[in-house]
């Protein structure tokens, strides 16, 4: 498997990336200005210690807390990238804004159709992890 994660480990993190992918919009609970602070990579990557930490002292793995929320967050920084809002997604080293402004946050339509895709891939690799371990389903 991937990064030599057990098969197990590699569907714990996809659902819990996707239950966290919302973590960066914290900002606008505690009130910080939207997509600054935790819409980087920088947060990804210290959130993403802590929660390894927080999993490791429960008994987990560090690698389930740490990789759920990096690719959670990261997630959520592409998607907004996809945005007219520009945001530093590599804040505080650079500066500098991007956006590629296809289309609003805010679309449901497009937040919708992205939702299927998500869907979609999650069961073909579900598929291929089926084909791949010869498992056999008997309704």
């Amino acid at each position: 498997m991937a990064l030599g994660l057990s098969g197990w480990l590699v569907n714990a993190i996809i659902i819990l990336s996707t239950i966290l992918s919302t973590l960066p919009d914290i900002d606008l609970k505690l009130e910080l200005p939207h997509r600054k602070y935790t819409h980087n990579v920088l947060f990804a990557l210290l959130a993403g210690s802590a929660a390894g930490i927080v999993t490791s002292v429960l008994g987990l793995s560090f690698e389930l807390g740490f990789y759920s929320v990096c690719v959670g967050v990261l997630t959520h920084i592409l998607g907004d990238l996809l945005t007219y809002r520009s945001f530093a997604p590599l804040y505080p080293l650079v500066r500098r804004r991007f956006s590629l402004k296809l289309f609003h946050s805010s679309d449901r339509h497009v937040n919708s159709v992205f939702l299927l895709l998500g869907g979609a891939a999650y069961f073909v690799y579900l598929v291929k992890c089926v084909e791949i371990c010869n498992i056999v389903w008997h309704p």
